[in-house]
């Protein structure tokens, strides 16, 4: 009970409040910078738990609800546009900076986690079953080529497969083999909801471990959302090999998997924290290899690049009806996001938690320039209306604007935490 409270609760918060810390104090720090009074700055909301006032007047202080927080200032349209747009985009711009050198010194410090190009399924309809290979086969080379430093880079090489095969060497129980594989490209949705082709062979690799409750038949057995049965039917296969089907809707498929023993023993202790995962591989196999500080710098802004985009077009896929508000993470999807990750952590190490933090700041950053008058980006576009009328909106058009947009966010954040709670109560 303790260890979920740690997990589940207290580590959200603590995530949150890093993140909602540097946002606010972006927003601060260019206040004070244009000498803009900062009365009170507040981690949370609601009633003061605890706090001091500095020499300068501002209370900092430490609130009741912990999810949110807010700098207030004494600004308003006396100050020049360029000041007050400024201070808002000073929030966001702070938190891909504490994202960006969250993770340029964690890899500097640290080293980049690199999981054994190690299969640990593989698709029953794919190429690589069909040329003989299997679950934990290790993959030394693809084309000629050993294998790249990063997993994901293999996708790059099986797109160059010529003729739509590919010579893979692997090791099996210490013995060298070569098979030739066919490739085939599998229909996956981009982004933005585009449809778009991706060459594969067919296989998963160590890096992620299974929820029970993705798998929807164990053998011939349906268990889908019976996670004790699949956990029954599983312990039947204990040290053997075993089709089971997973994913959800278009994306269901068979993959052929080894049940360890040794690894799956949590299967049979539900306090365990593996009690409702199938373990593929061992996590502590994780290994840290240093990276050059530029790469590490490259990396760290694709890193935030990607996060936008990826967020982006969540958003515009709710916009044009592709996907509905579940496939945002509301405050329950972020408490288990972050429990799950900080069990990881238990094991190999705080560098996945670390990365959550600076996923979440870029994503935060990221949301609050979006141009809702409540947040930054409406603000700036705000500003930038007041800049081409050459006066700012008036008092009642400002109140239209916020209403709209205040009911437009407390209704998504509503759907969003309700679908949230609603899949986790499926268990």
């Amino acid at each position: 009970m303790v260890e979920f409270a740690v997990n589940y609760i207290f580590m959200p918060v603590f995530v949150l409040a890093i993140v909602i810390f540097f946002h606010e104090l972006g927003h601060y720090l260019m206040a004070r910078y244009f000498k803009i009074p900062t009365p009170v700055f507040s981690v949370g909301f609601g009633r003061e738990i605890c706090g001091f006032t500095d020499k300068r007047g501002t209370r900092w202080k430490f609130s009741i609800f912990p999810l949110g927080g807010y700098v207030s200032m004494d600004i308003n349209d006396s100050q020049p546009i360029y000041q007050r747009s400024l201070v808002a985009v000073a929030g966001p711009l702070a938190n891909f900076i504490l994202a960006l050198l969250m993770m340029i010194m964690l890899v500097n410090i640290s080293g980049a986690p690199k999981s054994p190009p190690l299969i640990v399924a593989v698709n029953t309809d794919g190429g690589a079953y069909e040329a003989g290979m299997r679950p934990r086969d290790l993959i030394t080379a693809i084309a000629g080529e050993p294998t790249p430093y990063y997993i994901e880079s293999i996708g790059d090489m099986i797109r160059d497969a010529k003729d739509g095969r590919i010579e893979v060497d692997v090791l099996r129980d210490g013995q060298p083999r070569k098979l030739t594989v066919s490739v085939y490209d599998k229909n996956r949705v981009g982004d933005f909801g585009e449809d778009k082709k991706q060459k594969m062979m067919g296989v998963v690799f160590a890096g992620q471990n299974l929820k029970l409750l993705a798998i929807n038949r164990v053998g011939q057995v349906k268990t889908e959302g019976d996670v004790s049965l699949a956990r029954a039917e599983l312990l039947k296969h204990f040290g053997k090999d075993v089709v089971i089907n997973f994913g959800k809707g278009k994306d269901r498929e068979d993959f052929l998997i080894h049940m360890d023993a040794d690894l799956n023993a949590g299967l049979l202790d539900e306090n365990h924290l593996k009690y409702s995962t199938i373990v593929l591989w061992d996590d502590t196999k994780v290994e840290f290899k240093p990276v050059p500080f530029a790469d590490s710098v490259m990396d760290a802004f694709k890193l935030v690049y990607d996060a936008c985009k990826k967020t982006l077009g969540v958003i515009y896929q709710i916009i044009v009806g592709k996907k509905d508000t579940g496939s945002l993470g509301g405050v329950v999807a972020i408490s288990s996001m972050t429990g799950e990750v900080a069990q990881q952590a238990q094991i190999v190490g705080v560098f996945f938690l670390i990365k959550l933090i600076a996923l979440l700041s870029i994503n935060i950053g990221f949301i609050n320039l979006l141009p809702f008058p409540m947040l930054d980006g409406g603000h700036l576009l705000l500003h930038a209306v007041e800049a081409v009328r050459k006066k700012p909106l008036s008092p009642k058009a400002k109140g239209y604007v916020y209403g709209v947009s205040i009911m437009f966010l407390i209704l998504l954040s509503v759907s969003v935490t309700v679908r949230d709670i609603l899949e986790r109560m499926e268990f």
